[in-house]
């Protein structure tokens, strides 16, 4: 390989890369990012970046890695790393956390339970005291699942109250196309449970976690979104 191939397999490499990767000017303007960081500044303003990365850049020229717990909309990070030769330009790159999964389903001797029906139900006892209350759009076609139905019900009820009563809730359910989790060697299609609103602060994400992991599924946060998602397990 010689050293334009290199250059062309590196700048691929930093384009696909999993992790934002952004270089400003030396006033904070975007000079070239790749894939990820256009998703992310979707999410934050450029200058929010620009002024992260000055704020842990080495106080003199080369490169620095701070490791922090950081949140931008849905994203979510455990490091950055910062770098800059000259006065003219500086790059940073965010290193994102894996999104959850479930390696070992929790199935105990549960029971199969209708969907629609726990639904129906949190949205019913959510519903009291609310002005504007819930609209819902459900996909009919999934069947009955193995899930513990009160961890359900509560894990909805602590989704609900992240909402303020600003507006209506809105609550999708559907079939994630495309995506199947294996356990046992068997594979599991996996329903994507959207709920959309104006999110407030009092949110415990710490309890939410806990709860959807109990029920084999996760819950991850974009924004104005709360996403919760579980295979479906039927037998």
């Amino acid at each position: 390989m010689d050293r334009m191939d290199f250059m062309n397999f590196y700048e691929k490499w930093i384009e696909h890369d999993y992790n934002p990767w952004i270089m400003f000017d030396g006033q904070g303007k975007v000079l070239t990012l790749n894939q990820e960081a256009q998703y992310l500044l979707a999410e934050v303003k450029a200058a929010e970046i620009y002024r992260l990365a000055l704020a842990y850049a080495n106080h003199s020229y080369g490169f620095k890695t701070t490791m922090m717990d950081l949140e931008f909309g849905g994203y979510e990070f455990f490091g950055i790393m910062v770098g800059y030769e000259d006065s003219d330009t500086i790059a940073i790159k965010l290193y994102q956390k894996p999104p959850e999964r479930i390696y070992e389903p929790k199935l105990r001797s549960l029971e199969s339970h209708n969907l629609y029906s726990l639904i129906d139900l949190a949205i019913s006892t959510s519903s009291i005291g609310r002005k504007h209350g819930f609209t819902t759009l459900l996909d009919p076609a999934l069947p009955d699942l193995k899930i513990d139905p009160e961890k359900f019900i509560q894990l909805l009820a602590g989704i609900f109250e992240c909402f303020s009563d600003e507006k209506s809730v809105e609550v999708t359910l559907t079939l994630k196309t495309g995506e199947t989790l294996k356990f046992e060697g068997k594979r599991h299609p996996i329903l994507l449970l959207a709920t959309e609103g104006m999110q407030n602060e009092s949110c415990q994400k710490e309890r939410l976690k806990h709860l959807a992991n109990g029920i084999n599924g996760f819950v991850t946060y974009k924004k104005e979104r709360i996403l919760f998602q579980m295979p479906i397990i039927t037998g």
